[in-house]
């Protein structure tokens, strides 16, 4: 095989994983990565139609992104209490399998005793923030989950890092999470989450709230 069949190769196979995404941001990119190296492909093998249309996807990919970047999401979380138990136990009930491949541990007993909110980005419902309050400025985080189509760290950011005050006006100074699910510890870091120094409590996760 030569380089270009390697670029061919690589092009198609991309573009294939990207169809597989549930994440509408995740396939774009992917697409684009793969899109972009059949088109290069097409060009040095001399196959004009693979790469006009390759280009094009390409053109069109990055058009969506930038398009996606500029849209400003209005997000929100309203309490279980304002929810009802009724329209919460559903949408639990509708991602369960996917809740539990990232919250193992957590049970659905835990989320109604804790502190639990239903997230909103432009008033869909999108996930399950919940806390528990475990000492003098500190909370556990018993959940932070987002359904798989808006798992684009902006609520992250928007719940962590621009509107912080949520803990601050609550006297929670330090956020803390355990998991040992290597994806939500990523996402958790890149979160401002730091490992716990204590060697015993290796998954712990501990943000401090300025």
């Amino acid at each position: 095989m030569n380089f270009i069949e390697f670029i061919g190769y690589l092009g198609s196979i991309l573009v294939a994983i990207s169809l597989s995404m549930k994440s509408v941001l995740k396939l774009r990119w992917i697409n684009l990565a793969g899109s972009t190296f059949f088109s290069i492909y097409g060009y040095f093998i001399g196959a004009m139609p693979i790469f006009i249309v390759n280009a094009y996807i390409s053109v069109t990919n990055i058009w969506y992104l930038l398009d996606y970047s500029r849209i400003q999401a209005c997000f929100k979380l309203d309490s279980l209490e304002n929810i009802g138990g009724t329209y919460f136990k559903k949408f639990y009930d509708f991602y369960e399998d996917d809740i539990r491949a990232y919250f193992p541990c957590v049970t659905y007993e835990e989320l109604l005793a804790a502190e639990t909110s239903i997230l909103f980005r432009n008033m869909i419902p999108v996930g399950i923030f919940s806390i528990n309050l475990i000492g003098e400025g500190r909370a556990r985080i018993v959940m932070d989950y987002v359904v798989p189509e808006f798992r684009d760290f902006k609520f992250g950011a928007y719940l962590y890092q621009k509107k912080s005050y949520l803990f601050r006006d609550r006297q929670i100074t330090q956020l803390e999470a355990e998991t040992e699910i290597s994806a939500h510890r990523n996402y958790l870091l890149k979160q401002g989450f730091v490992a716990s120094e204590n060697s015993e409590t290796a998954n712990l996760l501990i943000r401090k709230i300025s």
